[in-house]
Parts: C-alpha cells; sequence; structure tokens
C-alpha cells in the first residue's frame, strides 16, 4: 500500500479574542517557508500571531495569502511564489475559496493570480524583442499584458519594479496609441514613446524601437 502525504497542506479556523469572526480554512504554502514572496503585498499590519494575521484577512474580502514574519502580518490579494530571498521564521497561508476553482490562471507555470484586479499574470526577466515576447506569451494561451484600466495599471506598478521596464501590449502608430486587443485607454503617465513598441518604465508608459530586447509581463485572460 502506498501512503500519500501532502505536507503542504495547512488547515486552521480563525478566531478572534473574544468572538469567532469568520470561518475560514486555510493552506500552508511550505514552499515558502523562511522565504520573502516574489509579490509585494498591498498591506503590512502589526500581528503578534500568525493566527492575528489571518484575522485580518478573515475581515478583507479581496485578501487570497498572508505571511507572518516576527510582528508583521502581509496581505496579499494574491497567490503568492516563493522568491531566492531568504527570510527565517517566515509562514504564509493562502486563504481556500478565495480564489476561482478551477482557476484558469497557470500558477504551476510561474503565474500569479490577482482576486481584485481580477488579473493573471506573470513577468518574464528573459530578454527578447517586442514581438518575440508577444509569442512567447501566446504560446502559454496569454498575451502582452494589456493595461488598460486605473485598477490594472495601478497594480501592476506595485508589483514591478520601476527601473525594469517590460514590454507591455501596447503600439504607437503616429499620435494613436493601441493595445493589442484594439482598446486604446492608456491609464497613468505617458512618457517619450521614441518609437512604436510599449513597456513602462519609473511609472510611466512609453515606447520604443520594437526590436530592442527587453523583459516582458505576460498576462491570460481571466
Amino acid at each position: 500500500m502506498i501512503l500519500l502525504i501532502t505536507p503542504f497542506l495547512f488547515f486552521q479556523v480563525v478566531f478572534s479574542k473574544n468572538s469567532v469572526v469568520s470561518r475560514h480554512v486555510y493552506a500552508r504554502l511550505i514552499p515558502l517557508d523562511n522565504l520573502r514572496a516574489s509579490e509585494t503585498p498591498t498591506s503590512i499590519n502589526q500581528s503578534e500571531s500568525m493566527p492575528d494575521c489571518t484575522t485580518v484577512c478573515a475581515r478583507d474580502e479581496a485578501c487570497v495569502a498572508v505571511m507572518h514574519h516576527g510582528d508583521q502580518c502581509s496581505i496579499y490579494r494574491s497567490s503568492l511564489s516563493p522568491s531566492s530571498v531568504s527570510l527565517p521564521g517566515a509562514r504564509s497561508l493562502i486563504k481556500k475559496g478565495a480564489l476561482p476553482h478551477p482557476d484558469p490562471c497557470l500558477v504551476s507555470q510561474g503565474y500569479t493570480s490577482v482576486l481584485s484586479p481580477r488579473l493573471c499574470y506573470k513577468l518574464y526577466t528573459t530578454i527578447l524583442t517586442w514581438t518575440d515576447s508577444q509569442a512567447r506569451c501566446q504560446s502559454e494561451g496569454g498575451r502582452l499584458i494589456i493595461l488598460n484600466t486605473d485598477e490594472k495599471h495601478a497594480y501592476i506598478l506595485t508589483q514591478v519594479s520601476p527601473d525594469l521596464a517590460p514590454h507591455i501590449g501596447l503600439k504607437a502608430d503616429g499620435g494613436s496609441k493601441t493595445w493589442t486587443d484594439g482598446s486604446t485607454y492608456v491609464p497613468g503617465i505617458i512618457g517619450p514613446f521614441t518609437s512604436s513598441c510599449g513597456y513602462i518604465h519609473a511609472l510611466s508608459t512609453r515606447g520604443y524601437y520594437c526590436y530592442w530586447g527587453r523583459p516582458f509581463l505576460c498576462e491570460i485572460p481571466v
């Protein structure tokens, strides 16, 4: 007989100090033990313990996951993936049922599934041209990311280093700027468009030569 062991599951019912706040089940993300998450938290709160941390998450409908380290509780709107940065003592949990099931976002392939705004994205640090970047995204059933809403634009700016300058799914023709889905709204600050292929840099949306190699952001529409 083969015994199956699933050590990555950890179940917890959330209580406040005085009364039941909300009953949620959390799965422990063992691959993130003692590591920082790749994603950036939406908020950081003071918290004495993991139960206190999950209580904060239970009160927030947009909360998907938490990381507790020391006396800090980091709240995330998304699934979490481990980074290579050591954070001794860190423990992470994900709220069961917060994201759709089954989730069309390919989390197992390095994508991050975001609850609010609803989004599935992956940052590639591989350097490719704009055209090759789009082809790579399409090979995974996606596209270069389209940031045509204020919510998506603002969220991605919190997750990507201002100096990274990844390709996005925007092209310019003369004075007209169009996303690859045909939409035209470009939120935030518009920087210089030296040429036609879009990228984000230093909190602004810009354009440069399509043959220039950059990192890139893919998304799978969800």
